[in-house]
């Protein structure tokens, strides 16, 4: 009897523990979150209007590094021959849409040939290459008006060595992209 009574004093002592509430304690005030501060959000509204002149000057450094990219390409050909071949369809799209988008820029194609032949037959291989490719460019939507043609013949040579590694290089036709601005 007495192992029941202390049983029962302990489950009456627990029961009064789970009973009873905790005190009340005082909670710190919660303060609104912050927002966020940015490099946006703490530059001064004015600050995000670019005037003019600098939108006027990224839109002209923009337009000097594509053509600056379209400068840099050419189209080669093969052993006395001027036809264009159907891997430059990508590259010739690129050029024709650039002109196509601006308004007055203009478009030099620059004809060369490797050094094998005479000045006159070179000469004459030169422009023959590069009013190929501006017939192409034609096909592709370019404004002709704009695109003028030129042959240096085998007087600007990529690569001087004698062998068909650098003849190669020769056989091309160059971009030349001049803004009108």
């Amino acid at each position: 009897m007495r192992l029941s009574l202390i049983s029962l004093a302990v489950v009456a002592t627990l029961l009064a523990a789970c009973s009873s509430t905790p005190p009340m304690q005082a909670k710190a005030p919660v303060e609104p979150a912050k927002p966020v501060q940015t490099a946006q959000t703490t530059q001064p509204a004015q600050a995000k209007a670019m005037d003019p002149a600098q939108l006027e000057a990224q839109r002209l450094a923009a337009l000097r590094q594509q053509m600056a990219e379209l400068n840099a390409k050419s189209v080669f050909f093969d052993f006395d021959d001027y036809t264009v071949k159907p891997d430059y369809t990508s590259m010739l799209q690129q050029q024709a849409d650039f002109l196509k988008a601006q308004g007055k820029e203009k478009l030099t194609l620059q004809g060369n040939s490797d050094e094998r032949g005479g000045i006159e037959y070179n000469l004459a291989l030169g422009q023959k290459r590069a009013d190929a490719v501006r017939k192409a460019l034609g096909l592709l939507g370019a404004p002709l008006d704009r695109i003028e043609t030129i042959s240096f013949g085998e007087e600007k040579p990529r690569a001087t060595c004698h062998e068909e590694s650098c003849w190669s290089q020769n056989r091309r036709v160059d971009f030349v992209h001049a803004s009108a601005n």
